[in-house]
């Protein structure tokens, strides 16, 4: 069941992809467009679950799912990949590629390879934690490179 992103509670269960450059406006409304289609009828196990889906600084689109009404099963979690799958295809983007880091250098957002991070961050860059779990993680989901998984590979 699709429903307004923002109204969903601080505890909802989210999934977060990033475009390694920004997404133009057509790019952005065409991911909005699909990916609410499939959350109309998203369920696990014949029941519905209620999310919804934002983008986020023309880079990151993030899925809310709020489970205190059902929670996310393997299956209807395969079924989300699939989405961004064919998003991927569509727009020839990737999304779910993991070795990426976001950085924010000089007040843009930079996708560096995660190899590379070394050479071009150091430890008080801000980088987005694509890791976190949470709604509630968005509001602390940029912090020094120090202070998150990546930190190792200074």
């Amino acid at each position: 069941m699709l429903s307004d992103f923002h109204t969903l509670p601080e505890e909802s269960r989210i999934w977060l992809y990033a475009a390694e450059n920004a997404l133009t406006k057509d790019q952005q409304n065409y991911i909005l467009k699909v990916v609410s289609e499939d959350l109309k009828g998203w369920n696990a196990h014949q029941q519905p679950l209620t999310a919804g889906v934002t983008i986020l600084e023309n880079h990151f689109i993030v899925i809310a799912l709020d489970e205190s009404k059902n929670g996310a099963s393997g299956c209807s979690i395969d079924t989300l990949q699939n989405t961004i799958q064919k998003i991927e295809k569509e727009l020839s983007i990737r999304l779910m590629y993991r070795l990426n880091v976001f950085c924010k250098i000089e007040g843009e957002i930079v996708c560096i390879p995660s190899f590379k991070l070394g050479s071009t961050a150091k430890a008080d860059t801000p980088f987005y934690d694509l890791t976190i779990l949470l709604k509630s993680d968005l509001n602390t989901y940029l912090k020094p490179i120090s202070e998150g998984w990546c930190a190792y590979l200074l």
